[in-house]
């Protein structure tokens, strides 16, 4: 009998460390499930989004010209085609840089956007702005030193102001001498065109006689291009930013009667800028693909979201707008 109860207690034992094993076994498994699971749903959370439930925000430099309203509409255009969400801002103008830091900050505490498309007025100044933010963030036509940047799409400001440089030596032949008229003084963009300037004046054998900058206000061109004028008796070709400046240098130097014996680049390719060369004033301008950029920009920062691959770095490329194809451009211009 003893025996038996034995045998029967050490069974009984037996059946319960098993149980227990069992349900030991059955409790870790689900844990390391749901672990897999919330890991999965962290790291895949963008893939699970429709299109419909994505909304990107875009900070340009400005609203308030033309070519920045020509971004803005490639921006609209690919929400549109997209079928996303855009909440877009831009400052009263390229030097609102306080603005335009408020914009960022509010925007990504917001928690409202799940990633941001920006335009930086000041590179430097985004990036300590930038350092928290847990959201894709992409660039758009001006570049920044964001160790998290997806992407930057836009022109190599660089490349593209040296096919104007050299445009214009072609034109006017070596031995001849010219001026550079930038915007703000350390905007990255605007310093990278007038290196390109520069680079392919000299290289072309026409001496840069200065640089001097306008603030990015078309009257202070005026002022900078007397300045200029008053300086050097001789000015073959004002090399310029953007064309709102070329085409104030080009008035300023109208009144003093010697628009005549000079040419003027511009740069950014815009309505005001087709109308001037086919009226005769400006001469040429680098034309960048301002819708395109709104266009891939949203376009990408929708594959970020998602979890699909994004290339670091999407070209835009540019053109010269001459007398030659300036209608064709404007006619463009105007239907976009």
């Amino acid at each position: 009998m003893k025996k038996f109860l034995a045998v029967l207690l050490g069974g009984l034992m037996i059946f319960s460390m098993a149980a227990c094993s069992g349900k030991s076994s059955k409790t870790n498994a689900t844990a390391t499930g749901s672990e897999a699971s919330s890991t999965a749903a962290s790291s895949g959370e963008a893939t699970q989004k429709s299109s419909s439930d994505i909304k990107v925000g875009v900070i340009l430099k400005t609203l308030s010209s033309e070519y920045w309203n020509r971004v803005a509409n490639g921006v609209k255009q690919a929400a549109k085609d997209l079928g996303v969400t855009v909440k877009l801002e831009g400052p009263t103008s390229e030097t609102a840089f306080s603005e335009q830091s408020n914009m960022i900050e509010n925007m990504l505490s917001s928690g409202e956007v799940d990633a941001l498309c920006l335009a930086p007025q000041q590179p430097d100044m985004v990036v300590t702005k930038l350092k928290d933010a847990t959201i894709p963030v992409l660039f758009v036509d001006t570049d920044a030193s964001y160790d998290k940047k997806v992407s930057f799409v836009g022109t190599s400001n660089k490349e593209a102001a040296k096919t104007g440089g050299e445009y214009i030596a072609k034109l006017i032949g070596k031995g001849k001498k010219a001026v550079l008229i930038g915007e703000v003084q350390g905007n990255p963009s605007g310093e990278e065109r007038m290196a390109g300037y520069r680079e392919a004046l000299e290289a072309g054998g026409v001496q840069v006689l200065g640089l001097q900058y306008n603030n990015a206000a078309p009257d202070q061109a005026v002022k900078v291009m007397e300045n200029f004028m008053q300086r050097y008796p001789q000015i073959d070709a004002v090399l310029c930013n953007n064309d709102d400046a070329a085409i104030a240098a080009q008035r300023a130097a109208a009144q003093a009667g010697r628009a005549d014996k000079m040419k003027f680049l511009g740069f950014d390719g815009n309505i005001t800028a087709c109308e001037s060369i086919l009226a005769g004033k400006e001469t040429a301008s680098v034309a960048q693909d301002p819708e395109q950029m709104g266009y891939k920009v949203v376009e990408a920062a929708v594959k970020a979201v998602k979890g699909e691959k994004v290339e670091k770095s999407i070209p835009v490329p540019t053109e010269i707008i001459t007398k030659e194809n300036a209608q064709e451009a404007l006619k463009k211009r105007k239907q976009s």
